[in-house]
């Protein structure tokens, strides 16, 4: 099982492993939905680190999960198709609309993270009328830079924010900012955010903290 950032895992609390108090909102959180997503850090081998949230914006708990104790996996390419929001009413997901076809217009792989994504996945209602749009981009090559400029200007006539992160071997970026063409852009990675001239190659990025 290949695990990544912003899959979805179905669990049971049970499993969960945590160095630190866990929080008894999360207990009331994973009730009501047993869904948390893999984050962006270094775990010990076997071990998945997931976050938790809340019904708050400010509710966010890491931990750690055995892999094997992984009950359900959802990647947010699992979740593009448009039967699975339809007749959903925010205009969220209008906007998810423009993002397929602009997508598969250019043959990426996408899908929805954030409130979306969590909604899609599991079925319980997140999603608000303030909610943004956080969309994935996997690009293992490197995407060239009128594509990204092209779907860049596309998003910007959505009357809603919307973020787009690219997914690379060696970490993920803003779609804006490595859309404004040459230079580095901020890569993050399991090991912190790096600086890096070309996001696909680990060797060429530098750290922030150097």
């Amino acid at each position: 099982m290949v695990l990544e950032p912003h899959d979805l895992l179905k669990i049971d609390p049970k499993d969960m492993i945590s160095h630190s108090l866990i929080p008894e909102w999360v207990f009331h959180s994973l009730k009501t939905a047993p869904f948390v997503v893999v984050r962006r850090v270094h775990a010990p081998r076997g071990l998945a680190a997931i976050g938790i949230r809340g019904k708050e914006r400010n509710q966010r708990f890491g931990a750690f999960l055995p892999e094997h104790c992984v009950l359900k996996q959802i990647k947010p390419e699992d979740l593009t198709g448009r039967d699975q929001w339809k007749g959903k009413q925010s205009s969220v997901f209008a906007v998810m609309e423009l993002a397929e076809d602009l997508f598969n217009h250019h043959r990426l792989s996408w899908g929805p993270g954030g409130s979306v994504g969590f909604e899609l996945a599991s079925g319980v209602e997140t999603v608000t009328s303030q909610s943004d749009l956080d969309l994935i981009i996997r690009s293992p090559k490197p995407m060239r830079i009128n594509i990204a400029r092209d779907i860049v200007e596309e998003l910007k006539k959505s009357l809603i924010r919307v973020d787009v992160q690219v997914e690379t071997p060696a970490g993920a970026f803003s779609l804006v900012e490595y859309a404004r063409g040459p230079g580095p852009v901020l890569l993050k990675t399991m090991f912190g955010p790096k600086l890096s001239s070309n996001p696909w190659e680990v060797s060429k990025a530098s750290s922030l903290f150097m």
